[in-house]
């Protein structure tokens, strides 16, 4: 089983922890590392207060001849007694001014100041100042001398000051530099995982902006919400390549409707045309030629206008928009009527429509739509059936459905194609169209019809021969 994808939130906290953890860890190396140094480079340096313990042995070389350290004469000897590196001094005079020295600045400013400096240390920021009287052989302070100083290994060893500072920048920098050195790194693993089902977003955009839809994403192991990202990607993909293809179908489509009615008007106009050339070359003196062609010229003009009819039928029916009108209705008296309708049409071919209805309850329905149903279907029926042939219409009512089931005894449907027969401007041979060609509507119209009734119809061959169709309606709400 593979990996499940964490989500980015997760991630992007463990990556968090990771770079934290492996920053302590590594600064905690380093710092054992530089204290394992100094504790080998000790021996080879001075202590912190290195300076801080030169300065009771200065004192005790200077004390006994206080008188003559204060004269300025004397500065060359006094300052070959203290180390100046690391040591810095200032003479004063009795009453506490400045008299010479590497330390210009004054602590004291008069005597009284002076005397009380002498048990207790100055602070100067991160340097400490002692003061230390100076007395004659008569034991009488003459002066005093300051020293200037830092608790610090920098500033107890100068010769390795470099080194030392380097050091101590390392250790506070190491901190910062191994959290920055490690964001990298977990970084760029990180967007790296997230990178590639990026690029695979941006190269799907690109396709789809070229109309090149046949790709599919794959899911990455990333991310939880980059894979929400590329499911509804694909989903958008295939919905447009849906959309694309369902564009270019009714491309198709229109294109074999503007053919369609170009042939099926073609016919009666051609028709309509020659008979008029003909009755414009003389025929008109010819009365019985004359009534003749006059009623060719109506079935032709009748034929271009019941095509024109059925054409904006299907416009009608094919709008976004297209609704129904059902209203309460009595079947039972519905199907007399239309039974009444089709017995005159059956006469002209002596053909014995028998009909019989189970049920007797009222449904909602559109009337007027379920009549362009049951006309499309009984009439090809009348039409393709011979002289005193047969149809049957049995009509079923219940449970809140209506099933008509309509047979008769004519040449049927070729089995291969009783599918396509609701296509539009879709005709069979000779076989079922006959003489009186259709425009290949009627059917496709039904079904449209029969779908916003929340039904189905089917057309079937039966057994015996002839076409067998079965609708089923549901009640409208």
């Amino acid at each position: 089983m593979g990996k499940v994808a964490r989500p980015i939130r997760k991630q992007i906290a463990t990556s968090f922890y990771l770079i934290l953890i492996f920053s302590i860890v590594a600064t905690a190396l380093t710092w054992g590392i530089l204290l394992l140094l100094l504790i080998f480079q000790s021996n080879n340096m001075n202590p912190a207060n290195y300076y801080e313990q030169q300065i009771p042995r200065i004192v005790k070389e200077i004390d006994q001849d206080g008188d003559r350290w204060v004269r300025i004469e004397n500065q060359a000897k006094l300052e070959k007694k203290i180390p100046l590196d690391g040591l810095e001094y200032q003479v004063l005079s009795k009453d506490g001014s400045f008299l010479f020295g590497s330390m210009k600045k004054e602590y004291v400013k008069n005597e009284r100041e002076l005397v009380s400096s002498f048990n207790k240390n100055i602070y100067d920021k991160d340097r400490i100042i002692v003061m230390h009287p100076l007395f004659n052989q008569k034991k009488e302070q003459v002066g005093a001398i300051g020293f200037r100083y830092k608790l610090s290994l920098i500033g107890a060893n100068p010769e390795k000051s470099l080194l030392l500072g380097a050091l101590l920048i390392l250790s506070f920098a190491c901190p910062f530099i191994y959290f920055y050195l490690f964001s990298y790194l977990i970084g760029k693993r990180f967007s790296q995982k997230i990178e590639i089902p990026f690029q695979h977003l941006m190269e799907g955009a690109r396709k789809i902006q070229t109309q090149d839809l046949d790709f599919q994403l794959i899911e990455s192991k990333s991310s939880k919400e980059l894979n929400q990202l590329i499911r509804s990607f694909e989903e958008m993909r295939l919905a447009l390549r849906e959309s694309l293809l369902r564009q270019w179908q009714l491309e198709e489509e229109r294109k074999e409707m503007v053919a369609a009615i170009a042939h099926d008007l073609r016919t009666p106009l051609t028709i309509i045309n020659g008979h008029i050339e003909g009755l414009l070359a003389g025929g008109f003196h010819n009365t019985e030629r004359l009534t003749r062609y006059l009623q060719t010229i109506e079935s032709s003009t009748k034929r271009s206008i019941r095509l024109i009819d059925q054409l904006n039928e299907v416009s009608a029916i094919d709008r976004s928009d297209f609704t129904i009108e059902p209203v309460l209705v009595d079947i039972e008296e519905f199907i007399k009527n239309k039974v009444e309708e089709y017995k005159v049409l059956c006469s002209k071919k002596q053909i014995t429509l028998r009909y019989s209805i189970k049920g007797k309850e009222k449904m909602k329905m559109d009337p007027y739509r379920i009549s362009q149903v049951l006309d499309n279907i009984i009439t090809n029926s009348i039409r393709y059936c011979s002289e005193k042939g047969r149809i049957d219409w049995d009509t079923t009512i219940g449970y809140g459905t209506i099933i008509f089931e309509i047979m008769d005894n004519g040449p049927g449907f070729k089995s291969e194609v009783t599918e396509k027969v609701f296509d539009k401007f879709y005709r069979e041979d000779e076989s079922r169209s006959g003489k009186e060609a259709n425009f290949g509507l009627g059917l496709y119209i039904a079904q449209t019809i029969v779908k916003k009734h929340h039904g189905a119809i089917t057309i079937q061959n039966r057994p015996e021969g002839g076409a067998f169709t079965k609708i089923i309606i549901s009640e409208m709400t």
